[in-house]
């Protein structure tokens, strides 16, 4: 177990896809005791001596008060922030007014930056760190997500997620003795959103073979063994075994990376990830509860595998010549508009390309053999975890909508209509201009 792969150092990778990709994190360091390692660590990078270190209250417990008694030990000025949650939400989230928080700890013209935290935390540092020009380094506090490496940085900007261009950390700093302690619900979350990875990167497959676009096989084997590890151990989940967190926060970081060697999140976000963000804005825009990110990814990713089953097997029975050829959407803006209400804005561009140009599919489709090899390719994605059902249930994740508290009509909206929000297809926009996706959702989605 302790011989895991993951990128420790920043390095350039010659790839058999035809790039160069690039780790662009300079120290990625996992174990125990790691939090020990913080300064002297600052001090190899020369990032300056004076840190503006960013927590919240739970964040703070968790590791932000070790995090500034060390440095201040070692002779670094910290500044510490501590984010505020506003009580209308479940959790804290990166909003105007979380960026306004860090930007007026910006005033204090810091060296660097220091995330303490997991998901909003990391992207939050992230996001303005990014636009100052500082570098900043993430101490992980719980194995909950696949983003402390990767570009991107999702914000949300008048009630939608946005996700925005940001460099990934110089270093990220996982300790195995803080992971274990995070609440269960958040290492649970972590494992689900890995489960999710089956089915993103089918759709990644499906895209490459339908429409020609690029594919990395090397971002995929970044994951691909860690996941088989996490089958064998998802029942140690619960228990916080450390060889289970271990191999959880390998396999996130992998996902991680597999993001930043591309420079998007094909590799790691899908349908199942459309949804789960469906169904968080619709919640946020009306006040509701949201769950965590990673179980409504874990819900989705059963069912958008039993639709890939489906799918995989009427393959032959679909009429590809017509799909190809479809000029327009089956679905029209004044429906999306009522759908989206007031989030419509942020979503019109993606939708509105999606109704105008639902579709452009290679001609290779007509060639022998080429569907049965698209099947190939994507049952190796789909089933690199051989139950992911029996998986989630052995690490105690709740497996459907229902538990999660999102009303049926909810989610069957978000099946039927988050494909709306990214111009990127998936087996749901294959599914719904074959004209077949709302019989798919009335027989799976219960």
């Amino acid at each position: 177990m302790n011989n895991l792969f993951f990128f420790d150092k920043e390095t350039a990778i010659p790839c058999q896809c035809g790039k160069t990709h690039h780790i662009l994190t300079k120290k990625t360091i996992v174990g125990s005791s790691v939090i020990e390692q913080i300064p002297s660590t600052l001090n190899q990078l020369h990032l300056g001596k004076k840190g503006l270190v960013v927590f919240d209250e739970n964040t703070y417990r968790a590791a932000g008060q070790r995090v500034e008694y060390i440095l201040r030990q070692a002779g670094f000025e910290m500044i510490p922030l501590l984010i505020s949650q506003p009580p209308i939400y479940q959790y804290l989230e990166p909003d105007e007014e979380a960026r306004h928080q860090i930007g007026m700890g910006l005033r204090n013209q810091p060296d660097f930056m220091i995330a303490v935290g997991s998901g909003v935390i990391n992207d939050l540092v992230k996001f303005v760190s990014y636009r100052a020009q500082l570098p900043y380094v993430v101490v992980g506090t719980a194995p909950s997500m696949d983003g402390y490496p990767s570009p991107g940085a999702p914000m949300l900007v008048g009630g939608y997620k946005i996700t925005f261009d940001a460099s990934p950390p110089q270093v990220i700093f996982m300790d195995i003795d803080i992971l274990r302690n995070a609440p269960l619900s958040l290492i649970q979350s972590g494992f689900s959103d890995l489960i999710g990875k089956t089915t993103a990167n089918s759709d990644w497959v499906l895209r490459h073979f339908l429409q020609g676009e690029y594919i990395c096989d090397y971002s995929w084997d970044l994951v691909e063994k860690v996941l088989h590890i996490l089958w064998d151990n998802a029942d140690q989940i619960p228990h916080r075994t450390p060889d289970a967190i271990h191999a959880l926060t390998i396999a996130l970081l992998n996902s991680g990376f597999s993001m930043a060697i591309v420079g998007d999140s094909r590799p790691a976000s899908g349908a199942e990830h459309l949804i789960a963000h469906y169904l968080e804005m619709m919640c946020l825009s009306h006040g509701k509860n949201t769950s965590l990110h990673g179980l409504r990814v874990g819900a989705a990713t059963i069912v958008v595998k039993k639709m890939y089953d489906q799918f995989l097997k009427n393959l032959n029975q679909f009429d590809w010549d017509r799909l190809a050829s479809a000029k327009k959407s089956r679905v029209d803006s004044e429906t999306i508009r009522n759908i989206f209400g007031s989030l419509y804005p942020f979503v019109k561009k993606e939708a509105e390309s999606k109704i105008t140009f639902p579709l452009s599919l290679t001609n290779s489709i007509k060639r022998p053999g080429f569907l049965e090899k698209m099947k190939e390719k994507i049952l190796e994605k789909l089933y690199a975890i051989p139950d992911i059902e029996l998986a989630l249930t052995q690490a105690g994740v709740p497996c459907t909508f229902d538990e999660l508290g999102f009303s049926k009509n909810l989610v069957k909206e978000a099946f039927l209509y988050s494909r709306f929000v990214r111009s990127r297809i998936t087996i749901l926009d294959i599914l719904d201009e074959a004209g077949v996706l709302e019989g798919y959702v009335e027989e799976y989605v219960r």
